[in-house]
């Protein structure tokens, strides 16, 4: 899928991927807001992407932007629940890519598992991410401790529901 507009296109991720993944991984603005902070070895990044890359509960996709990697959006199922995690290469930050590719994972997921509830987690203070997750259609549901915001997107939204802030 391509959005001629940004000439953004999404694909799945393949195994060629696994180095570029590690090195945005262990970005210092992606460590900062991750729950887990500390710099993975090439050894802990090998273990997860491999556990991940063929899975099928696990749903990854690359963004490129103008034909150079620009994010990933990653979809893993946990129980019943689908989780939603993604990251913006360095290069691309600040261009406003993540509400589109946030949206763009959505289309595509929602081909896969129609009528899925997708639930994102982000720390109250992460209010780029908060903004483009509101952006794509996130609503608030709840916030725990003031630790992370509880975020989800449904189909059919209750407006009793909080837009996050």
């Amino acid at each position: 899928m391509v959005n001629s507009k940004n000439r953004l296109s999404i694909r799945k991720v393949k195994k060629t991927d696994l180095e570029l993944l590690f090195d945005w991984s262990n970005d210092p603005v992606v460590r900062r807001w991750s729950f887990k902070k500390h710099f993975l070895s090439m050894d802990e990044h090998k273990n997860w992407f491999n556990q991940r890359i063929n899975n099928e509960n696990v749903f990854m996709w690359i963004f490129e932007y103008n034909n150079s990697p620009a994010g990933i959006v990653r979809i893993e199922k946990n129980n019943e629940e689908f989780i939603l995690n993604y990251q913006i290469s360095p290069k691309s930050r600040g261009k406003g890519l993540a509400t589109q590719m946030l949206k763009m994972t959505i289309d595509e997921f929602r081909n896969l598992i129609p009528n899925s509830n997708i639930l994102g987690y982000t720390f109250p203070d992460n209010i780029a991410s908060i903004k483009s997750m509101e952006r794509a259609g996130f609503v608030l549901n709840e916030q725990l401790d003031n630790k992370m915001l509880i975020c989800f997107l449904n189909k059919s939204i209750n407006n009793s529901q909080k837009k996050l802030k």
